[in-house]
Order: structure tokens, then sequence, then C-alpha cells
């Protein structure tokens, strides 16, 4: 199988169906009434909105990173600094922006995986492996704040 299918398949199976450690992103969000999406599990933690906004703004990145469009500098204050956009439109522009980067992972020409993404010091390769990696984490993150703020209201 081609490297960037497999990565491809990794990506859909974190954040559609068929994740081997439990829900996938797309089953934890059918999940979330906007309520409880935009509610931190305690004082200063990233309610699930935020966790998503952030998922998005890196799917955004990647996919736009090209050699006429650098990856941006990371800039850690400006992590979480995005104005939120309502829970209803975000879940629409996720799915969106996860069905864009799914194909640009799939159309990804192998030759170019050993290539230094443009303003990085590393290759696409490492770069869309650790877009899958991203999704994963965060959806864990996710899964742990559900899990906290339905127990906060039993």
């Amino acid at each position: 199988m081609h490297p960037t299918q497999r990565i491809a398949d990794a990506y859909r199976a974190a954040t559609v169906k068929g994740a081997w450690y439990g829900p996938s992103l797309a089953e934890l969000l059918a999940q979330i009434p906007p309520e409880l999406a935009t509610t931190p599990p305690v004082p200063g933690a990233h309610s699930i909105a935020e966790l998503l906004q952030h998922l998005l703004l890196w799917n955004e990145r990647v996919r736009n990173t090209s050699d006429s469009n650098p990856m941006p500098r990371w800039q850690p204050e400006q992590e979480w600094a995005e104005p939120p956009i309502p829970w209803n439109d975000l879940v629409s522009r996720w799915n969106q922006s996860r069905e864009l980067l799914e194909e640009k992972i799939r159309n990804f020409p192998m030759d170019d995986l050993a290539k230094q993404v443009p303003g990085r010091n590393y290759p696409y390769g490492t770069l869309l492996n650790g877009i899958v990696e991203h999704a994963i984490y965060h959806s864990g993150q996710i899964a742990m704040v559900l899990s906290m703020l339905r127990s906060r209201s039993k």
C-alpha cells in the first residue's frame, strides 16, 4: 500500500470511524450538545469547542502549506487566541476541512514525502503522520473533557 494511503486511512480512522482505541473524533462530536461544547471542565482549561477549533486551525495550516505558502511560524501565544466560532458552524467547518485534508493526504505525491516542509526543518512525511497523531491526541482530550462534564451534571 502506498504510504500516503496508509496515512490517509489512519487519519480517516481517527477522525471519522474505525479507530482501534475507541470512538473516532466524529463519533465523539456526535455526542456533544452545544452547551457542553463551550463549557470548560475546570476553570482555566480548554473547552471541547476550543480543542476542536485548535484542530481546525492546524488542519488548515497543514492543508494550505506548499512551496508558495510556507507553514506559519509557531507562536504559542496565538495558538488559542482565535475568536470563538459558534459550535454548529465549527463542526461544519471541521468536517469540510477534515475531508479536504484527507483528500490532500491521499493525493500527496509519494516522492514529496521526504521533501522538507517549507518553513520547517522536517519532511512532509513527518508532518502528515504528525497531523494524525495530533488528531488522536486532542480527540483523547475531548473524550476526557466530555466525561468530566457528564459526570459533573449527574
